[in-house]
């Protein structure tokens, strides 16, 4: 892949995630919520890089600014799937959802 679709990729994957992010309402986790999952899923991994991911290629920090951070936005998740959505379901080891009502 060429440096130019790599930068295609992640304008279209960054889209995609804001757009679902405003459709939804604009959700946005709680600090609390945020910082837990950026020191104990995204900063020990190994596709952390310092400011993104090197998997998705999206910037994850502890920040609550929902457009600067995957993480603040509640409709987002790990793609590989060590975190996922605040939807009232809980994201089992193989990755699955189930209801947690």
């Amino acid at each position: 892949m060429t440096e130019t679709q790599n930068i295609f990729t992640l304008a279209y994957r960054y889209t995609r995630a804001l757009s679902r992010w405003i459709k939804a309402g604009r959700p946005v986790r709680e600090e609390e919520e945020i910082r837990r999952i950026f020191e104990t899923c995204c900063e020990p991994c190994e596709a952390y890089d310092g400011t993104a991911c090197r998997h998705c290629g999206c910037r994850v920090n502890v920040s609550k600014t929902a457009t600067m951070n995957k993480i603040a936005m509640a409709t987002e998740e790990c793609p590989l799937r060590k975190w996922g959505l605040r939807d009232g379901r809980q994201q089992t080891a193989d990755g699955s959802r189930e209801n947690s009502q």
